[in-house]
């Protein structure tokens, strides 16, 4: 009598069949758990961790805007350089003033600690008195040139200083969905009483930042517009306006290059006493 060989070959193919489709359903769905187990601070750390380069050169111009549509532009060199946490430092950004001419050389440093506990080194120099004086932490809350981000806001602050909570899934720009953060700082008397990210899902870039102030009333928000520089996205513009004041500041991004391999000689005192870069 003869076997009848699909009495078995049958079962044994669908149960390969059944193997691959489990295998494949699993493909589908183990990077949707991952994404849904994603909490505030893992998208703040994908956020800091964006591909930068090793330094920036650009030219700022800062275009401030009254709550009566009176303008005044200020325009800087700012040279920035990535530490990556090396000798305890996230960056190091200078600033020099070009424009106004009554302004010119006025110069600002940020020195970006990655330690925690460490408060950020910022000194400002102002050549009409030759001197360069260090920004005490309750100044820098101070604003920035007279724009509507403080000098704190110019610096990076540590995520170990705030909390950071996902509060869910919202459309943004273009069409596109944002992870919406609130980050609230750890320590009492801070500027902010949160600030609320909001974050493209698809490339982790920074897009909105809603600001609220002491008593938790709706300060400013910060709308940014990103371009491409070789393989790196780099600010193009960014928008800050005042919502108790109506006064807002556009932050414009040209001439830049990027990896010039700046030295550390160029983030100190002695550079900055000098009102001028490279």
């Amino acid at each position: 009598m003869g076997i009848n060989k699909s009495v078995y070959v049958l079962p044994v193919i669908l149960f390969v069949i059944s193997i691959i489709g489990q295998a494949f359903c699993l493909t589908l769905v183990v990077p949707s758990i991952s994404l849904a187990a994603l909490t505030g601070l893992d998208i703040m750390k994908k956020v800091e961790e964006l591909p930068q380069g090793d330094d920036q050169k650009s030219t700022v111009t800062l275009t401030l805007i009254s709550a009566q549509g009176q303008e005044k532009k200020i325009v800087t060199s700012r040279y920035w350089k990535n530490y990556r946490g090396k000798g305890g430092f996230y960056s190091k950004t200078l600033f020099f003033t070009d424009f106004p001419p009554d302004a010119k050389r006025t110069g600002f440093l940020i020195w970006d600690y990655s330690e925690e506990g460490k408060t950020d080194g910022l000194w400002l120099y102002l050549p009409s008195l030759r001197k360069v004086s260090v920004i005490s932490s309750r100044d820098q809350n101070d604003a920035f040139m007279g724009s509507d981000l403080t000098f704190a806001d110019m610096g990076q602050r540590r995520l170990d200083e705030d909390t950071h909570e996902l509060k869910g899934e919202k459309p943004c720009e273009d069409k596109k969905v944002c992870y919406v953060v609130e980050s609230k700082p750890k320590e009492a008397g801070a500027a902010y009483s949160k600030r609320v990210f909001w974050i493209l899902k698809d490339d982790w870039r920074t897009v909105k930042i809603e600001y609220s102030d002491q008593k938790k009333e709706p300060l400013k928000v910060q709308t940014i517009k990103w371009q491409k520089s070789g393989d790196l996205w780099v600010w193009k513009d960014a928008t800050v306006k005042n919502l108790q004041t109506g006064h807002s500041t556009i932050f414009g991004i040209s001439n830049l290059k990027v990896n010039s391999s700046f030295g550390d000689d160029l983030f100190t005192d002695r550079m900055l006493k000098r009102g001028e870069g490279p």
